[in-house]
Order: C-alpha cells, then structure tokens, then sequence
C-alpha cells in the first residue's frame, strides 16, 4: 500500500479513574491496514462527553481517502468554525486531528517530531532530551478519600521532592481559594493570604536557582491583580499565569502586563493559533500556552511557531494531564526547539507510567523522547482493560 494515505476504520475509546473527579480519556484510529494512532480527550473540565462527539465528526470522514491532515478537516471544517467558542467541540477536533497525525507519522515510518518539521519545513534539529517544569499542584487536589491538606508545608515538600528529583522549575497554584469580586478594593484580597503563605514556604525551602512559577487559575480581577503581583515580587516568583482570564478580559490582562515585572502567561484553552497569535502581538500577553487537547492539536502550535519572529521564546505547552498529551507535547516542544519547559503535572497518581508500552521516560527533570515512529509509544490496553474502560461508538 502506498505510504502516503490512509482510510479510518475502527474508532476506540479508553478511560482509566486518575484521582478524585478526574479521568483520563483516549481515543484511537485504526486504519483499514490496522495502523493505530492516539491522542488524549481528557474531559474532567468539560460537561458533556467528548466521546460522542468524536464519534460523530469521525463518521464523515471514517472510510475516505485521507492524505493529508488537510483533507481530513475538509470534512469537519464547518464544525471547526465553531471551536473558538466551545470547549467540548475544541477537544472533540483536536483529539481527531492529533490522533490523526500520530496516524499518518506512523504510516510514514518516522517519528512525530520528524513528520511535524519534514511536513512544514523546520529544521530538524530537534532534540530527544526535552526539559519539563514540575506542576505540583494535581498532588494537592482532592484524591479519592477527598480534599487533601494544602498547608504551606505541603506545598513546600511537594517543591523540594520535585527539585531533589531534578525539576530546575516548579509551578503551584496557591489561590484556588480566591474568587473574585472580593469586599474589599484597593487592597490585597485577605482570602490571598493562605496562597502567599504557601508561596513563602516554597520560597524558604528551594534555592535561588531552582524557578518557582505561579498559576492564579483566574481567580483576580485587575485591581487585585496589581497587588497580587508585587506579592509574588518578593517571593522571586518568575511566571505569573493567568490572574484573569486573557481571552475573556483581553483590555485588562493587556494593563496587568504593561504594570507587571513578571512574565505574563497564559491562553490554555484557546483553539487555533490566529487567537495566540494576537495575544502575543497585541501586547496581552508575554507567553502563551497552547494545550494539544483544546488548541487543534500539534499543527496549530507549529503554525503559531512559524508565525512568530520569537516562537521559542514565547510557547510554553500547556499539559497537566495525562501521559499521552505529555508525550505529544514533548514532541512539538522538541519540532519547535522551545526555549521553555514543557509542564509535567507531578505525583498525581503512582501508577502512571503503568500506561503506556513503552512506559514514559523522565529522567532528572527531562523526558527523553525515542525515535519510534509516531509518537513512539502506545496505551497499554491489557492495563486499561484491567483498571479502567474500553469503548466503541
């Protein structure tokens, strides 16, 4: 059979309970000459499946000729139109479309990283050794007994593991408490406090040369915004993520910019590349954070690469979720020779590498990519068949 197409036949799902409310969800193409190809459709934020919904779109499409992932979007490209504005339908394309592309590398007998700078004219000169920062904040949520302690000690020992472990960079969120609009105005919010505390007993136990970086998940408006900030000054904090919501309030994430001495990142959500691009260019924000589960998957981040004059400095993968969006984050952080980190979401759960053949590699604070075709490794379905759920639709 000719390398350079491919026909859809079989969709599967997979799902496996994480910790909590959260579950890691799969999904995979066969190929009428049984190529797989996967990517993660996690849907804890979301309220409705994504399944379903994956089924749907791939039935226009299941059984064609599909050369290129192009053509497959020819299928789907008025239901694309809408994923700006809705998450289910933003994780249901990019799912699709990076499962595709696992797909059609793997047919192509070369790996993801390879296939993404081969078919839009990079250099190759990627690297197998990508450098990961340690999100320890999926450690800290409620588990299956429920909510967890969340004391500025914990959040201390989970940063000083990471570091002892090799992480050079470790993220919290430390104000999921906060909400705003708060009482008060002019001021720094009180329900803030606990959050400083815990950034202060980080601050007390890593060194000055280990990166400590701050997801607010939102939670401020801009004039706490403001004060939040010079809090995180003193704290050393080098990152300072999302105090609002930069595609919701994009006029007043550009004045938190203009005001902070802080790297302002952000977009984890957004779909499509012309979004992340504008966020960068008009000045709202320094970094922007696509997420292969919701931005289109790993063309849309190439294509947003290739817009930019500084790409490398200014995408940071979004990715504290399962190992099959880890992986294929690390393989278009490795195609677009990203300057910075890639988030790994730490100690979530002790059974992860249990999921995939073969298993994740993460040493000292890097993850090592193979050469394998596609993205090199697969779900290990007699575990997930064991501990979790396998479907069709």
């Amino acid at each position: 059979m000719d390398k350079s197409w491919v026909r859809i036949k079989d969709l599967n799902f997979y799902s496996i309970k994480v910790r909590g409310k959260t579950e890691w969800k799969f999904m995979e193409f066969i190929s009428d000459d049984n190529i797989s190809g996967i990517s993660e459709i996690t849907d804890t934020q979301l309220n409705s499946s994504v399944s379903e919904l994956v089924a749907k779109l791939s039935n226009k499409f299941r059984g064609q000729t599909l050369n290129d992932e192009e053509q497959l979007l020819e299928y789907i490209k008025y239901d694309e139109l809408k994923a700006t504005n809705s998450l289910v339908l933003a994780t249901a394309i990019s799912g699709i479309r990076s499962a595709f592309l696992d797909l059609f590398s793997r047919r192509m007998e070369m790996s993801l990283k390879k296939f993404l700078c081969i078919n839009s004219n990079i250099d190759l000169n990627f690297s197998n050794e990508i450098e990961l920062y340690a999100n320890i904040n999926r450690s800290l949520l409620p588990d299956n007994n429920g909510p967890v302690e969340r004391s500025s000690r914990t959040f201390a020992n989970e940063a000083l593991s990471a570091v002892k472990r090799g992480f050079k960079t470790v993220k919290c969120a430390p104000f999921d408490e906060c909400k705003a609009p708060f009482n008060t105005q002019n001021c720094l919010p009180s329900e803030a406090i606990v959050g400083l505390e815990r950034l202060s007993g980080i601050s007390d136990v890593i060194s000055n040369k280990t990166k400590l970086l701050v997801d607010c998940h939102s939670r401020f408006d801009l004039d706490s915004s403001f004060y939040v900030h010079d809090e995180l000054i003193k704290r050393n904090v080098s990152w300072f993520e999302e105090p609002m919501d930069p595609e919701m309030f994009p006029e007043e994430t550009k004045k938190i910019k203009s005001y902070s001495k802080i790297p302002l990142a952000g977009a984890e959500m957004a779909y499509g590349n012309e979004i992340m691009q504008r966020l960068i260019r008009e000045n709202i924000l320094d970094i922007v954070m696509p997420d292969v589960k919701f931005c289109g998957g790993p063309t849309e981040v190439i294509n947003l690469y290739k817009a930019l004059s500084n790409g490398k400095k200014v995408i940071s993968m979004h990715c504290p979720s399962g190992p099959i969006s880890l992986l294929t984050s690390a393989h278009v952080t490795s195609a677009i020779q990203a300057h910075l980190p890639l988030e790994h979401a730490i100690d979530e759960v002790e059974w992860r590498k249990e999921l995939l053949l073969p298993s994740e590699s993460i040493n000292n604070g890097n993850y090592i990519l193979s050469d394998n075709h596609g993205l090199g490794s697969t779900l290990d379905k007699a575990y997930i068949n064991f501990n979790g759920n396998i479907w069709k639709e």
